[in-house]
């Protein structure tokens, strides 16, 4: 996703285009897990809560888009790991009643 907002401007270069990696690893692997947990609610919030605290507890890759990325640091497995734990984690304590 590029953001349309000056805010990714230094000097009239634009950032926006710099993103961590891990980001759609995460993504995709809440899709792929979020079902087997039938207290996970799947509300905006929750969905929202999970995404943030598993990018939170992955190291950040950043790259530019389109760039090739040869040597991944961190693996599907530890990203599902690490998305099951932060959905545990939000189902059991909801910002929400």
């Amino acid at each position: 996703m590029v953001l349309k907002t000056n805010r990714y401007l230094i000097n009239g270069r634009s950032l926006e285009r710099i993103r961590n990696i891990c980001e759609l690893m995460v993504i995709e692997s809440i899709k792929k897990v979020m079902n087997e947990y039938p207290s996970f609610d799947q509300c905006s919030m929750c969905v929202e809560d999970v995404y943030a605290l598993a990018l939170s507890r992955i190291p950040a890759t950043y790259a530019h888009l389109g760039s090739i990325i040869l040597n991944k640091e961190v693996t599907d497995e530890d990203v599902e790991s690490v998305v099951r734990f932060a959905i545990t984690q939000v189902a059991d304590h909801p910002k929400h009643n």
